[in-house]
């Protein structure tokens, strides 16, 4: 038989430890935070300056041509950077961005933005892209819906990053004077 002083000290050890497991799941939960263009655009920047980098600046542009990506593969049910005669680069060119350079990342099926990131940070082409010194712009397109794979169908998050750097004044000056002399001859 346990007295009162002893059932007091016992309730308030696992009142205490229930406040513990509490404050610790919800620590974790907030940790992982929703996959936004937002949190997608934070969580690279923090990667770039842990590496001694400029962070990338969002482009409206880039921030469209990646969302129609994602809806594109939504749409169509794929998975790719090159499908149905389309490249990364045709979306990015579509909303008129002119680039030097660019790149794409693709991600489906995570639950968090860090999930993402961390995975592109773990394979070495996704994470040179992430890296890359030469990238200033980046577009994150986040879209949820139906995706068939394997005769299963699922809801999912299709993640598409598109990075970029635009041309410079002069090449694209050099580039309008070479398509007006192609026109002529």
């Amino acid at each position: 038989m346990i007295n009162k002083n002893k059932a007091k000290i016992i309730a308030r050890t696992l009142g205490g430890v229930f406040v513990f497991i509490l404050t610790l799941a919800f620590s974790t939960l907030t940790y992982a935070s929703e996959i936004t263009p937002e949190n997608i655009v934070g969580a690279v920047n923090k990667e770039r300056e842990i590496n001694g980098l400029s962070p990338v600046m969002v482009s409206p542009q880039l921030q469209i041509a990646a969302r129609n990506k994602s809806v594109d593969m939504i749409a169509r049910n794929y998975f790719e950077h090159y499908a149905f005669g389309k490249t990364p680069w045709s979306f990015i060119q579509s909303e008129g961005y002119d680039y030097s350079v660019a790149g794409e990342n693709l991600a489906m099926g995570f639950n968090s933005a860090e999930g993402v990131v961390s995975a592109w940070m773990n394979s070495p082409s996704h994470r040179a892209n992430i890296l890359n010194p030469e990238f200033q712009n980046i577009g994150v397109g986040v879209v949820k819906g139906a995706y068939t794979e394997n005769g299963q169908t699922n809801q999912t998050t299709m993640t598409t990053e598109m990075f970029a750097t635009p041309k410079s004044k002069v090449n694209q000056l050099i580039d309008r004077v070479i398509a007006t002399l192609n026109k002529l001859f």
